[in-house]
């Protein structure tokens, strides 16, 4: 009994700023550790909910990620706008760095799916989506595994 109302005592103690300022929620966006970056899934649900408007970054010669990336930003219930005009949210999708010699059929880092925040004079990354697959697939069909990837993510409780 004298544990609970410890408990609830220290619980009424902790305000709304104090959890703002945990670890999970004091820096909104990415941040490298350990030569990692770390992505907060609750910022990123917090940006997506916050943004109207969205963009897609691509090569004009890869129009079919430009495509996909676009109907991401629809299907999240974002007004997609040209890529010359400011945006809530910025798509874009980049080859994964290389990482040395590859070995083997093992999955590999193929790409890396990246959400902005803000316009482009100011923009934050706040989200970095990883795909590991297979080297012999399509880039388009690479694109679209991570595009999944990312919405079963987003979508988790």
């Amino acid at each position: 009994m004298t544990r609970l109302i410890l408990l609830i005592a220290c619980l009424t103690l902790v305000s709304p700023t104090d959890f703002a300022q945990s670890p999970e929620h004091a820096n909104p966006g990415c941040q490298v550790k350990d030569g990692q970056t770390v992505c907060s899934l609750y910022w990123l649900r917090k940006t997506v909910d916050a943004a109207h408007t969205a963009k897609a970054e691509y090569s004009e010669r890869d129009r079919a990620t430009g495509a996909q990336l676009k109907d991401l930003a629809k299907s999240l219930g974002k007004t997609v706008i040209q890529s010359d005009q400011p945006a809530d949210l910025t798509f874009t999708v980049a080859p994964a760095p290389l990482s040395g010699v590859d070995i083997g059929p093992a999955d590999e880092e193929i790409l890396e799916l990246r959400v902005y925040s803000g316009d482009d004079t100011e923009r934050k990354l706040v989200w970095v989506e990883t795909y590991r697959g297979q080297k012999d697939r399509s880039w388009p069909a690479n694109v679209h595994a991570a595009i999944e990837q990312f919405r079963q993510k987003l979508s988790q409780s």
